[in-house]
């Protein structure tokens, strides 16, 4: 990975995602990391820390877009990255038009995303 500098990121995981990851394993990729399950306890963090980039991983609810409009609302320019798995690609359009950045995955493709969304700058909007 690049010496670029490393970024705050929030993370939102759905229980039952096939995206399995460690706070640890994210920690390779990102500065400070703050992974959480539930939706209110992402609302108390996003709200009194700083993020530069939020990933939520709605694989297993894509229609589950309350909390993007909730973070949004909070944050208008927050970067958000939802991971929606391969199978749910009719749920990415709808969600590329609330302004966040989808990813088409499986879960063996997990770390080169996670590695993208690393290097991408929230500031310019370009992948660095």
């Amino acid at each position: 990975m690049n010496s670029h500098k490393k970024h705050n990121l929030l993370f939102v995981e759905d229980y039952k995602s096939p995206f399995n990851t460690t706070t640890e394993h994210l920690e390779k990729f990102f500065d400070k990391v703050d992974k959480v399950t539930y939706h209110d306890e992402a609302l108390h963090l996003f709200t009194t820390n700083s993020y530069d980039i939020v990933v939520y991983d709605i694989s297993m609810s894509p229609e589950k877009v309350k909390l993007i409009k909730q973070l949004q609302d909070i944050k208008s320019m927050q970067s958000i990255f939802v991971l929606l798995q391969e199978s749910s690609e009719d749920h990415a359009f709808g969600l590329s038009q609330l302004g966040v950045n989808v990813v088409l995955l499986t879960p063996e493709q997990l770390d080169e995303a996670l590695e993208n969304i690393a290097l991408f700058n929230p500031e310019t909007g370009a992948v660095s």
